[in-house]
């Protein structure tokens, strides 16, 4: 039986300076201040932003870890340890603004900080990194390291890597490109815990009759199973006279690391890694589909994936009308979790805050699921499409998925986009439970956001 867990969260004050230390309240303090007079934030990143994939903050250690980009296109990575307050941000690469980039980070078996140079092209067969120096600190790197890919794979975008504690292998997810021009989902295997990669599988490329032929997928490991979530997209049929086309559905696997074989939902196996590449979707479970959901006009576009201790899985994606060129749709957010017999069953969350200006193809990722309570989501919620305000938002379900109730209003009303909820990886308290960009995101290489997150009202 899936159990519920339960999540008992507090925010740490901090500065926007690059070194700030601060007395810490008791939690007892904290409780009674946070919510007066009113929501409060701090600045994590005065300059900064991320594209709509990657995973950029993780808890460990009482720490938080995080990484992001400057408009000049510098990759940053930052630590805030929640005992003493201490910021420390550290300048890795010059490169490109591109958020398409979404420079990921994770943490080794070893306890030191990995960030990947996730370029916002398809350039080469090398997948770049540099390391800390030391465990648990992100005042020092090494230099640049590179590792050749194996096969007929360019690197792409979106990285997602998970560290596989019983082997300490490491994954590492790729939405990547064939040098047939087919974009697949790719993975490979790090032995070393990051050092070398040198096996790679050829996953799957849904869409194959569809021009593009491509996919995205976005992964979370919990125990021996890789949880994926992937969308479908049909390319280049226009709807409403918007020229990207629709996304077919939202369709999700699991990886058994042990087993080397892909199952769904129910536990029911699917496929092997013998017998991939896949590029029909009839092996996946089907959480929402374009023709049956969305009416034929309704897209879904970017998603996010956490499985519960028991191994549950949910998913959250955002949805949006086909809209032409150079017109702005809000999206509405969706939450995802298969019943006891391994059924998918979705539900409405909330109308979500609008993407970036005039290119409705490009959108924030808006609705992230809570690793810790995975029946409460995170929003940058719409509270006025006239004004594009938005608001970040904690809301929980009573009901399995059927109600929504605002738990927690942890923004004021401003423009915000884009959250992401760190992974705890110990038994860290998670004293910043969200991270956001608060600014207007015009396209991929102009952007004017900060990176926020909530603050004890009343501290210093």
């Amino acid at each position: 039986m899936w159990q519920r867990t339960k999540l008992l969260t507090c925010r740490l004050a901090v500065s926007a300076l690059l070194v700030v230390t601060f007395a810490w309240s008791s939690p007892a303090d904290s409780s009674e201040t946070m919510r007066s007079p009113g929501p409060q934030t701090m600045v994590l990143a005065e300059d900064g932003g991320w594209g709509y994939a990657g995973r950029h903050a993780v808890v460990a250690r009482n720490r938080l870890f995080f990484s992001y980009l400057d408009q000049q296109g510098g990759t940053w990575v930052a630590s805030l340890d929640f005992d003493t307050g201490q910021l420390v941000r550290n300048h890795l690469w010059e490169g490109h603004n591109d958020l398409h980039s979404s420079n990921p980070l994770f943490i080794r078996p070893d306890g030191r900080i990995q960030v990947f140079l996730d370029r916002g092209g398809y350039t080469d067969r090398h997948i770049m990194w540099k390391v800390s120096r030391e465990p648990w600190s992100v005042a020092e790197f090494g230099e640049l390291q590179t590792s050749e890919m194996e096969g007929d794979i360019l690197q792409g975008r979106q990285f997602y890597a998970v560290v596989h504690p019983p082997t300490g292998s490491v994954y590492l997810v790729i939405n990547a490109l064939r040098e047939d021009q087919i974009r697949k989902t790719v993975m490979w295997k790090s032995p070393d815990g990051g050092d070398t990669w040198t096996e790679y599988h050829n996953l799957w490329a849904l869409g194959e009759g569809l021009s593009g032929n491509r996919c995205y997928s976005r992964i979370f490991l919990q125990g021996d199973h890789i949880h994926f979530v992937t969308l479908r997209v049909g390319w280049g049929e226009p709807l409403a006279g918007h020229p990207i086309g629709r996304i077919e559905g939202v369709f999700y696997i699991r990886y058994d690391v042990t087993d080397r074989t892909f199952q769904r939902a129910d536990g029911s196996p699917s496929f092997s890694l013998d017998d991939v590449p896949v590029y029909e979707p009839g092996d996946f479970d089907l959480i929402w589909d374009w023709v049956r959901d969305g009416q034929e006009r309704q897209r879904a576009v970017w998603s996010d994936i956490v499985a519960d201790a028991a191994g549950r899985p949910f998913v959250t994606f955002a949805v949006q009308d086909a809209a032409p060129r150079g017109q702005s749709q809000l999206h509405e957010g969706y939450w995802a979790t298969p019943d006891a017999d391994g059924r998918w069953r979705h539900h409405h969350v909330a109308t979500l805050a609008r993407g970036w200006d005039n290119t409705p193809e490009r959108k924030n990722l808006a609705i992230a699921i809570d690793p810790r309570d995975p029946y409460a989501v995170i929003l940058a919620r719409s509270t006025s499409e006239a004004e594009d305000l938005s608001q970040i938002q904690r809301l929980v379900t009573p009901d399995g998925g059927g109600h929504w109730e605002t738990a927690d209003v942890l923004s004021e009303e401003d423009r915000v986009t884009t959250v992401v909820i760190p992974q705890v990886l110990d038994h860290s308290r998670r004293e910043v439970e969200v991270l956001w960009l608060q600014g207007r995101m015009e396209g991929w290489r102009s952007y004017a956001t900060q990176v926020m997150a909530p603050r004890v009202s009343g501290s210093d």
